[in-house]
């Protein structure tokens, strides 16, 4: 009986992915015809300073592609927030943006059509049943992520994208003229970030600087509008390797990218972590302390002495 309850679900699941994998651009493009609902609204106005607060920091986090939620992040997650807010006093963190949704709509926030299987997955996971069907979520994300960097519907998804982040960023007191940028975007996330950039350096007229760790990045055009690229890899990272591999114009066949044009003006900057892999107590936000410290604790470290020397 067990058994097979497990295959209809492991079979209601497969089809749930498959399907959502088919309509993976159609969310996008439904948002963009206005026949979802639009939790994020149109790009809102932003209000001027006086300048006072011109060296203000704001820090925007994207999450990689386990997140259900903007407002559910990982243990590793939040630690290393903490810890980074800790180490730049003063710094807006801001961490509640989902970002694989182009109305920034949590996969926990109706309505969805498959809703109560995101749902279902989470429970699992806060109940510690690391579930091969929880992997799903991861799944269902990394199709998000493509749809990112798709020549096609990337630019539609990246201003929705870009709009969530700027709900967010108005929420925290930004004003324009009133400080910098940073979007710290892991895994897929940093796909994300740079896909939102031109947009919101043209709503907010702030310098827009992204921070990947471990990022699964195409040779985006948003590239061209970053002040700054920091991506950081390890060398055991599977999964950023998989990113430059299967993104062709990341190669150094292709000079002319947007990739090999920033590296080549100094804006992208690849700083190479030791013995680091993508997830998991060896990964970069990896809690068990190896010496005198956590990988967590030494991406702190990192991820800060990059923004305070370029701020």
């Amino acid at each position: 009986m067990i058994s097979e309850i497990l295959i209809v679900s492991i079979a209601l699941a497969v089809f749930a992915l498959a399907v959502t994998a088919a309509l993976s651009p159609l969310e996008t493009l439904s948002w963009w015809a206005g026949w979802t609902e639009r939790e994020i609204g149109a790009p809102h106005d932003v209000a001027a300073t006086d300048g006072n607060g011109r060296d203000q920091l704001y820090v925007v986090y994207l999450s990689g592609v386990a997140s259900l939620s903007g407002k559910y992040l990982l243990r590793r997650e939040d630690v290393f927030l903490q810890g980074l807010s800790a180490q730049l006093p003063g710094a807006v963190i801001i961490s509640d943006v989902f970002p694989y949704s182009p109305a920034g709509l949590p996969l926990l926030a109706g309505p969805r059509l498959f809703d109560r299987f995101w749902r279902w997955f989470q429970k699992l996971d806060l109940q510690g049943k690391r579930s091969i069907l929880r992997n799903l979520i991861n799944l269902r994300n990394i199709y998000q992520v493509l749809v990112s960097a798709d020549h096609r519907y990337g630019p539609i998804f990246s201003q929705g994208a870009a709009a969530a982040i700027e709900r967010s960023l108005l929420n925290a007191g930004f004003q324009s003229g009133g400080g910098r940028v940073v979007i710290i975007g892991y895994s897929g996330g940093a796909q994300v970030a740079v896909g939102a950039a031109p947009f919101l350096k043209a709503w907010l007229g702030a310098p827009i600087s992204v921070v990947s760790i471990g990022g699964v990045l195409a040779s985006d055009p948003g590239i061209d509008a970053i002040d700054a690229l920091h991506h950081f890899r390890g060398p055991g990272d599977r999964i950023e390797k998989l990113g430059a591999m299967l993104f062709a114009e990341r190669w150094r066949f292709f000079p002319g990218s947007h990739w090999n044009r920033a590296k080549q003006e100094g804006r992208l900057v690849i700083h190479r972590t030791p013995d680091l892999i993508h997830a998991g107590p060896r990964g970069y936000f990896g809690l068990p302390r190896r010496g005198a410290q956590s990988n967590n604790e030494c991406m702190q470290r990192a991820v800060a002495n990059v923004l305070s020397s370029s701020g």
